[in-house]
C-alpha cells in the first residue's frame, strides 16, 4: 500500500514489536508491527509522515535461530542484510530481494533473533495508523 502523496517508504526496527515468526513449508514468516516513516523525498530523513502498520517479512527457504524469549517482543535494534548489503534499523519498502537474505533483531536482556532465507518479501499487511508528522 503507498501513499499516494507520500510515495517513498521505510520501515524503522527500533520501536517495533515482533508478533510472530512462524513456519509454512520451507519458509518462515516474520510479522512485525512497525513504525513506517513516509515521504516525497527520503523516509526517515526529509519531511514526511509517520504511522503504526503491521508488516509480513517471508523469508522462503528460510531458518530463525537464536534465543527467542516470550512473543510479543519490543525490538531495540536490528539491521537486514541483503546480498551483502547492509541496512541499519531500516527495512526499505517496497521489499523483493532474490539473493541471500538475513534479518537481525534485538530486543531487551541481550535477546538476539537471526532470519535468513534465499529470498525475502515483505508486505504491509494491515492498514495504517496514523502517528505523527516527521519535521527533521
Amino acid at each position: 500500500m503507498k501513499n499516494e502523496i507520500e510515495p517513498n517508504a521505510a520501515i524503522e526496527i527500533h520501536d517495533s514489536t515482533l508478533t510472530s515468526i512462524e513456519s509454512n513449508g520451507d519458509d518462515v514468516i516474520v510479522v512485525l508491527s512497525v513504525y513506517v516513516h513516509r515521504s516525497v523525498g527520503r523516509p526517515g530523513i526529509d519531511q514526511g509522515t509517520g504511522y503504526s502498520q503491521p508488516i509480513q517479512l517471508r523469508f522462503l527457504r528460510g531458518r530463525a535461530t537464536g534465543n527467542m524469549p516470550a512473543i510479543p517482543m519490543e525490538l531495540l535494534d536490528g539491521r537486514l542484510v541483503l546480498s551483502g548489503e547492509t541496512f541499519e534499523n531500516t527495512i526499505p519498502m517496497p521489499l523483493d530481494h532474490v539473493g541471500p537474505s538475513r534479518i537481525e533483531l534485538e530486543s531487551w536482556n541481550d535477546a538476539r533473533i537471526l532470519i535468513e532465507g534465499d529470498r525475502v518479501t515483505c508486505e504491509f499487511v494491515g492498514p495504517p495508523a496514523y502517528v505523527e508528522r516527521f519535521e527533521p
